[in-house]
């Protein structure tokens, strides 16, 4: 079965996606208009692999926020394309620290396991907080 992003619950796309600009970056676009584009996206860098993929990832976020401006007010239109043009900009220069680069795609076992050890991970943390916590530190 094919791994898409629209199989994915709204637990998955939280875990992998942050809307626009890098996971952790210190840049923090506006999402106003293309929240779900760059979403889609960041499941593509998530999935990653070659940098082949990734200019091909990068030209759907594109194509995917055109679809976004064609819903747009009229008037919005041509203001939404600079940004539409300027955020696939962005991600041309500056994305590819946030890409995934692999011999393969991840795949939905990569996304359970990531998961997982991310909430034992959380896990951990709270025991640690609670033993200190407990003892007065």
């Amino acid at each position: 079965m094919k791994f898409k992003y629209s199989y994915l619950t709204d637990e998955q796309i939280a875990f992998i996606a942050n809307g626009c600009g890098g996971k952790g970056g210190l840049i923090k676009p506006p999402d106003f208009l293309f929240l779900a584009s760059c979403k889609k996206h960041d499941f593509y860098y998530w999935r990653g692999c070659s940098e082949k993929l990734r200019k091909i990832y990068d030209g759907k976020f594109y194509k995917f926020m055109l679809e976004d401006i064609a819903n747009a007010r009229w008037y919005l239109k041509p203001h939404y394309h600079v940004w539409a043009y300027a955020y696939y900009k962005f991600v041309r220069l500056g994305g590819k620290k946030y890409f995934y680069y692999g011999l393969k795609m991840k795949t939905i076992a990569d996304l359970h396991k990531e998961m997982e050890e991310a909430e034992h991970e959380k896990l951990i943390e709270l025991n640690n907080a609670y033993d200190t916590d407990s003892i007065g530190i």
